[in-house]
């Protein structure tokens, strides 16, 4: 009987043993990172993968966020203006504890001085919320699961899944303007930032201040994502959490924003127009209250300038 229940221990040990090595050969076959297929993810995930290709503490300026990021900055202008290093890293439909698991992971091999947050990613309701963090959860402890499609890589498929990007920036040159009513109409109503959003936003705001990162907040125009109620809402967290909170949707006037002419897709995201605006008082912004030294003659010089000329030329910029 004790031979019995000890070769059941043995066997059960043996199988969590093998599961444990197939699972660590799996995350290993399955890494984007090894052998440079970062280009054949989804572009879900493509920016964050790409930034983690950067060489180490390279990137002095980093934007976080869902979809609104992408038009945040133009890492490309804060090079050729100042000779700052910056990247968007956002994610479409990202929310708040996505943002952390992946921050972690970023100051591993970064050191940004400044993050710049899109708060789209402070409204989701709770159930998309519970539903990404499982899942992140399981990604993050087994990667093979996100990546597994992968496979068709090593067989020969070299589909490219991504658009060539510069520092997680595409320029979107479309234009459909937004010609519907304010928006922002002043109220005292507050918008409720759900339990999970605050924990993962505490999360953050602790990780940045360990690693001695501003953390500034920061609501794109976006008639379709905002109104003064989640103004409120986002205002009385970062108050409470001691975070600058910068909310474009009304500041439209101080950045001359034509909605004629400055949305991609009416009433949801900004185009490269609208960029330019954002962009230029965000590099002003932050020239004016943070120490950031030009990398202009630094050793990055030839390859951010490079960059840069690849750019222009792509599209076409004198």
């Amino acid at each position: 009987m004790q031979a019995s229940k000890k070769g059941k221990l043995l066997r059960t040990i043996g199988f969590f043993l093998t599961l444990i090595a197939v699972l660590s050969i799996l995350n290993f076959v399955f890494n984007p990172l090894r052998l440079d297929m970062v280009k054949y993810v989804t572009e879900h995930d493509s920016y964050y993968l790409s930034l983690m290709q950067e060489p180490e503490d390279t990137i002095d300026v980093l934007i976080m966020g869902d979809s609104l990021s992408y038009g945040m900055i133009n890492p490309m202008d804060f090079w050729e203006e100042k000779g700052i290093t910056s990247y968007i890293a956002g994610q479409a439909g990202q929310v708040v504890p996505e943002t952390y698991f992946e921050l972690y992971n970023i100051v591993e091999n970064q050191s940004p001085k400044v993050i710049l947050l899109e708060t789209g990613i402070l409204t989701h309701d709770v159930e998309t919320e519970l539903h990404i963090l499982v899942y992140q959860i399981m990604y993050d402890f087994l990667p093979a699961t996100k990546y597994h499609e992968l496979w068709k890589v090593m067989l020969g498929d070299k589909d490219q899944k991504t658009k060539p990007h510069f520092k997680g920036f595409e320029i979107r040159d479309v234009i459909a303007g937004y010609s519907g009513e304010e928006y922002m109409i002043p109220t005292d109503g507050v918008f409720r930032i759900r339990p999970l959003s605050k924990l993962y936003l505490e999360k953050i705001k602790s990780l940045c201040d360990e690693h001695d990162i501003e953390l500034i907040l920061v609501s794109m125009p976006s008639p379709k994502n905002y109104n003064y109620k989640k103004h409120n809402g986002i205002k009385k967290i970062s108050d409470e959490l001691g975070i600058k909170y910068i909310d474009f949707n009304l500041m439209t006037d101080e950045l001359s924003f034509d909605w004629n002419t400055d949305m991609l897709d009416y009433n949801d995201h900004v185009n490269i127009n609208g960029t330019a605006k954002t962009s230029d008082y965000l590099l002003n912004y932050i020239i004016e209250n943070y120490d950031i030294k030009s990398r202009a003659d630094g050793e990055l010089a030839d390859k951010w300038n490079k960059e840069l000329k690849d750019f222009k030329e792509k599209f076409g910029l004198d």
